[in-house]
This record gives structure tokens, C-alpha cells and sequence, in this order.
């Protein structure tokens, strides 16, 4: 069963908007590099919504060349319609991927209800032996499931195990109280809470990159019970949480800049819509760097 650290991936790119393969190569080794128990893809920090299928498509792919079956691999799928999202399910399920998790199909008005039975019918599409389960990120996109919702999809298929969710520690830990012990639940937020996070019952987080390999010396920490170690270790990287996770936009502008800049890049390309940079928001984030170190 997965645990841990899964770094989620940014999507960069060139100057032309094009995807920069490059750079792309560089996060996915370092991700690997750093000693992620797991490695994401296609979540709200890889600005999924901006990406054609083909593109979705050469990102499941080249993480599951660079990765080469020495780290799980969690795809997140959403996509304009059932049929996009069946094609990226084939496409992730090649590529034997370990998880795959699930965003609702939205659409105008879209309500909870409306997601619990499109993801009743999804699942039917992936085989039985895959782990699946839902971005239960309600905080961010408007809509999600409650408790009862989640499960009856645990009830229903022996192979959802799993959730991704964006939620105060309070809030999370209450629903993990809710849940069978198989069913595992990651948090998000760009590592906010980490060690709340643990000790409120998450086996995990998937946290975009910028912070990982801070929050793997924290989460081995935390499996040594050295909590107040772990709690000194995660003041240290919390301003920089803090500075970046205002919103999923202002992670996308601001977050993959420290990323980057962590990893040795000089420029970084944006693609719209989107949060644009200020020079005082980029000064912010070479001062984390700075605070920070990298990689």
C-alpha cells in the first residue's frame, strides 16, 4: 500500500508554450532522486486543465520512463469528457500505473451528487487489480463527497482504497475516523500540516515538489516518533508554504518558481490563464529559496 512522500509534478514550459521536455526530465530524476516513496502526475499543481490529451499523454510517459518501475506512479484524470477520461485511464493503466485518482467531471452547475455518480460509473472503467480512488477537493474546486458517498464507493468496488484530500488536519482526521482501516487517505495542500497530518491518521501527503525533500526528512522523523524534531524541522519550510498556497493559482505562479529556481533554473514560463508573476511576488520566492536552500 502506498505511503509517504509522492511529490506531485509541475508542468513547465518553453517560451513558445510548448511543454519543456527538458526541464520536465530534470523534476521527474529529481523527484527520484531525493527518495520520494511515489511520484504524481496530473494534478491541480500540473496545471491538468491547461493540458491537451496528447500532452496528458507524454507526461504519464515520460514519468513512467524516467521512474522505470522504481517508484509507484499516482495519475490523476480528469478531462473534457467520458471519453478523454477512459483514453487517459488506458493510457495510465499501460503504464502500470499503482493509483490512479480521480477529479469529478465538471461542468456548469456541477453538484456533489453529480460527482458521486460519475465516479460510481468511472470506476467501472478500471481494472479490478489498479488502486483508484478521488481528489475529495472540495476546499478548491467547489465540489467533493461527503463521508457517507465515499463510502458507498468503498462498499461497492474492492478497489477503492484510497483518497486524495485537501483538508485541515481537524477536518481530515475527523473523516478518517469515519473510514475501514484499508481505506488509506492522503492530504494535499502543499505540505500544510504535515505533521498534523500524520498524526491525525494520513498515510501521507502528495505535496508539489518545491518542499519534498524537506518533507521526507520530516516524515521519517515522524515514523521515529520524533515529533517535536519533525514539528522544528517543518517551522523551518513554513513560510514558504504559507507564501505559495494562498490559492492553486498563486502555487502555479509562485510555488513552481521556487521549484525551479530550487533546481538551478533561471527563467520561468507561464501559460494562460493564469496568476502572472509581479517582481516583488519573485523576489519573494528567490528570498525562500534563499531561506531554504537547493536542492
Amino acid at each position: 500500500m502506498l505511503k509517504g512522500i509522492i511529490p506531485m509534478t509541475y508542468c513547465f514550459f518553453n517560451k513558445n508554450n510548448t511543454i519543456d521536455m527538458h526541464a520536465m526530465r530534470d523534476q521527474i530524476s529529481l523527484i527520484k532522486k531525493i527518495g520520494s516513496q511515489g511520484i504524481g502526475c496530473l494534478g491541480l499543481a500540473t496545471e491538468v486543465n491547461k493540458l491537451n490529451f496528447l500532452e496528458k499523454k507524454k507526461i504519464i510517459e515520460l514519468v513512467a520512463e524516467i521512474s522505470n518501475n522504481d517508484l509507484p506512479i499516482v495519475v490523476t484524470i480528469s478531462g473534457k469528457n467520458i471519453k478523454e477520461y477512459k483514453k487517459l485511464i488506458e493510457v495510465a493503466q499501460f503504464y502500470h500505473a499503482s493509483w490512479i485518482v480521480f477529479q469529478p467531471l465538471l461542468k456548469k452547475n456541477t453538484t456533489d451528487k453529480d460527482c458521486f455518480n460519475f465516479f460510481n460509473k468511472i470506476i467501472l472503467n478500471v481494472d479490478a487489480r489498479t488502486l483508484v480512488g478521488v481528489q475529495n477537493a472540495k476546499e478548491y474546486i467547489g465540489v467533493g463527497l461527503d463521508s457517507a458517498q465515499i463510502l458507498k464507493l468503498y462498499k461497492k468496488f474492492g478497489n477503492f482504497r484510497a483518497i486524495k484530500g485537501e483538508a485541515s488536519a481537524t477536518l481530515i482526521e475527523k473523516e478518517i475516523k469515519k473510514y475501514p482501516k484499508n481505506l488509506k487517505v492522503f492530504n494535499g495542500r502543499g505540505g500544510q500540516e504535515i505533521v498534523d497530518n500524520y498524526l491525525a491518521g494520513c498515510s501521507g501527503i502528495i505535496p508539489s515538489l518545491e518542499g519534498a525533500d524537506i518533507f521526507i526528512k520530516i516524515y521519517k522523523l515522524l515514523e521515529q516518533k520524533k515529533i517535536d524534531e519533525a514539528r522544528k524541522m517543518y517551522q523551518k519550510i513554513l513560510p514558504s508554504i504559507v507564501f505559495s498556497m494562498q490559492s492553486i493559482n498563486s502555487l502555479i505562479c509562485y510555488g513552481k518558481r521556487i521549484c525551479a529556481y530550487r533546481m538551478g533554473m533561471k527563467e520561468v514560463h507561464d501559460r494562460s490563464p493564469g496568476l502572472l508573476p509581479t517582481d516583488f511576488g519573485i523576489n519573494l520566492a528567490k528570498y525562500h529559496v534563499k531561506n531554504i536552500g537547493k536542492f
